[in-house]
Protein backbone atom coordinates (compact mmCIF):
# COMPACT_ATOMS: atom_id res chain seq x y z
CA UNK A 1 0.00 0.00 0.00
CA UNK A 2 3.17 2.45 0.91
CA UNK A 3 4.57 1.99 -2.24
CA UNK A 4 1.39 2.33 -4.25
CA UNK A 5 0.79 6.13 -2.53
CA UNK A 6 -0.44 5.28 0.65
CA UNK A 7 3.16 6.43 2.33
CA UNK A 8 1.08 6.58 6.00
CA UNK A 9 -0.39 2.80 5.94
CA UNK A 10 1.07 0.57 8.80
CA UNK A 11 1.65 -2.28 8.93
CA UNK A 12 -0.14 -4.99 10.21
CA UNK A 13 -0.81 -5.72 13.99
CA UNK A 14 0.44 -8.71 16.18
CA UNK A 15 -2.27 -10.75 14.71
CA UNK A 16 -1.17 -10.40 11.15
CA UNK A 17 -4.41 -8.34 10.11
CA UNK A 18 -4.46 -5.56 7.62
CA UNK A 19 -5.37 -2.38 8.97
CA UNK A 20 -8.85 -1.00 8.21
CA UNK A 21 -9.74 2.64 7.69
CA UNK A 22 -10.80 5.35 5.34
CA UNK A 23 -8.65 7.38 3.08
CA UNK A 24 -9.09 10.36 6.00
CA UNK A 25 -7.64 8.32 8.19
CA UNK A 26 -4.25 7.33 5.92
CA UNK A 27 -4.21 10.76 4.85
CA UNK A 28 -4.80 10.16 1.20
CA UNK A 29 -7.30 10.94 -1.31
CA UNK A 30 -10.55 8.35 -1.96
CA UNK A 31 -9.41 7.78 -5.01
CA UNK A 32 -5.45 7.53 -4.43
CA UNK A 33 -6.70 4.81 -1.11
CA UNK A 34 -8.73 2.82 -3.96
CA UNK A 35 -6.36 2.81 -6.57
CA UNK A 36 -4.03 1.42 -3.66
CA UNK A 37 -6.40 -1.10 -2.80
CA UNK A 38 -6.91 -2.30 -6.24
CA UNK A 39 -3.24 -2.37 -7.15
CA UNK A 40 -2.67 -4.59 -3.97
CA UNK A 41 -5.54 -6.39 -4.24
CA UNK A 42 -3.64 -9.83 -5.61
CA UNK A 43 -1.62 -9.84 -1.80
CA UNK A 44 -4.77 -10.31 -0.24
CA UNK A 45 -6.05 -14.19 0.58
CA UNK A 46 -8.78 -14.74 -1.90
CA UNK A 47 -10.83 -17.92 -0.27
CA UNK A 48 -12.26 -15.95 2.95
CA UNK A 49 -10.42 -18.66 4.98
CA UNK A 50 -9.02 -18.50 8.01
CA UNK A 51 -5.17 -17.24 8.52
CA UNK A 52 -4.87 -20.97 9.98
CA UNK A 53 -6.63 -22.60 7.42
CA UNK A 54 -5.03 -20.64 4.39
CA UNK A 55 -1.37 -21.49 6.07
CA UNK A 56 -2.40 -25.39 6.19
CA UNK A 57 -3.16 -24.82 2.56
CA UNK A 58 -0.26 -23.18 1.97
CA UNK A 59 1.68 -25.81 3.78
CA UNK A 60 -0.09 -28.99 1.98
CA UNK A 61 -0.81 -27.89 -1.40
CA UNK A 62 2.50 -25.06 -2.07
CA UNK A 63 -0.38 -22.54 -2.97
CA UNK A 64 1.24 -19.65 -0.96
CA UNK A 65 -0.70 -16.50 -1.42
CA UNK A 66 2.02 -13.78 -0.56
CA UNK A 67 -0.14 -11.55 1.80
CA UNK A 68 -0.52 -15.48 4.11
CA UNK A 69 3.31 -15.60 3.57
CA UNK A 70 4.23 -12.43 4.93
CA UNK A 71 1.26 -13.07 7.64
CA UNK A 72 3.18 -15.99 9.02
CA UNK A 73 6.98 -14.96 8.74
CA UNK A 74 5.48 -12.00 11.34
CA UNK A 75 4.20 -14.19 13.41
CA UNK A 76 6.96 -16.72 12.91
CA UNK A 77 10.02 -13.82 13.46
CA UNK A 78 7.99 -12.92 16.88
CA UNK A 79 8.32 -16.28 18.07
CA UNK A 80 11.81 -16.60 16.88
CA UNK A 81 12.92 -13.80 19.14
CA UNK A 82 10.80 -15.18 21.96
CA UNK A 83 12.59 -18.06 21.25
CA UNK A 84 15.61 -16.90 21.99
CA UNK A 85 14.81 -14.43 24.90
CA UNK A 86 14.13 -18.08 26.22
CA UNK A 87 17.03 -19.54 26.40
CA UNK A 88 16.94 -21.09 23.26
CA UNK A 89 19.51 -18.48 21.79
CA UNK A 90 20.27 -20.32 17.92
CA UNK A 91 16.76 -20.69 17.21
CA UNK A 92 16.55 -19.05 13.44
CA UNK A 93 14.33 -16.54 12.00
CA UNK A 94 12.49 -17.97 9.43
CA UNK A 95 12.67 -18.70 5.92
CA UNK A 96 11.18 -19.67 2.42
CA UNK A 97 11.83 -22.78 1.13
CA UNK A 98 11.92 -23.69 -2.30
CA UNK A 99 8.27 -24.12 -2.77
CA UNK A 100 7.46 -20.51 -1.42
CA UNK A 101 6.47 -21.76 2.08
CA UNK A 102 8.35 -20.33 5.09
CA UNK A 103 9.56 -22.25 8.03
CA UNK A 104 12.36 -22.16 10.21
CA UNK A 105 15.50 -24.39 9.35
CA UNK A 106 16.48 -25.52 12.33
CA UNK A 107 19.29 -27.98 11.20
CA UNK A 108 20.92 -24.96 9.70
CA UNK A 109 21.45 -23.14 12.98
CA UNK A 110 22.54 -26.40 14.15
CA UNK A 111 19.83 -27.46 16.12
CA UNK A 112 19.27 -31.24 16.73
CA UNK A 113 16.03 -33.20 15.81
CA UNK A 114 16.61 -34.66 19.33
CA UNK A 115 17.21 -31.07 21.09
CA UNK A 116 13.75 -29.23 18.86
CA UNK A 117 11.62 -32.01 20.42
CA UNK A 118 13.00 -31.85 23.95
CA UNK A 119 10.92 -31.27 27.38
CA UNK A 120 13.35 -28.51 27.72
CA UNK A 121 12.36 -26.71 23.97
CA UNK A 122 8.95 -28.03 24.13
CA UNK A 123 7.78 -25.57 27.01
CA UNK A 124 9.94 -23.03 25.10
CA UNK A 125 7.39 -24.12 22.02
CA UNK A 126 4.63 -23.66 24.75
CA UNK A 127 5.22 -20.58 26.07
CA UNK A 128 6.48 -18.79 22.94
CA UNK A 129 3.10 -19.82 21.55
CA UNK A 130 1.15 -18.67 23.84
CA UNK A 131 2.25 -15.03 23.95
CA UNK A 132 2.60 -14.56 20.39
CA UNK A 133 -1.22 -15.76 20.60
CA UNK A 134 -1.27 -19.45 19.76
CA UNK A 135 0.41 -21.16 17.06
CA UNK A 136 -1.84 -19.50 14.35
CA UNK A 137 -1.08 -22.01 11.84
CA UNK A 138 2.77 -21.70 12.51
CA UNK A 139 4.63 -23.91 10.35
CA UNK A 140 5.98 -26.97 12.92
CA UNK A 141 9.66 -25.59 13.60
CA UNK A 142 11.35 -28.32 11.83
CA UNK A 143 14.42 -28.13 9.37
Amino acid sequence: MRSNGVPSFPDPGGNGQVPKGDAQRFGVSSSQLQAAESACQHLYPTNGGSFQQLMQECETTGDCPQAVVQQALNVMREYARCMRSHGVPNWPDPTIDSEGRPFFNVSAAGLSYQYTHSSLVGSKDLECERLVGGSAGVPVPLG
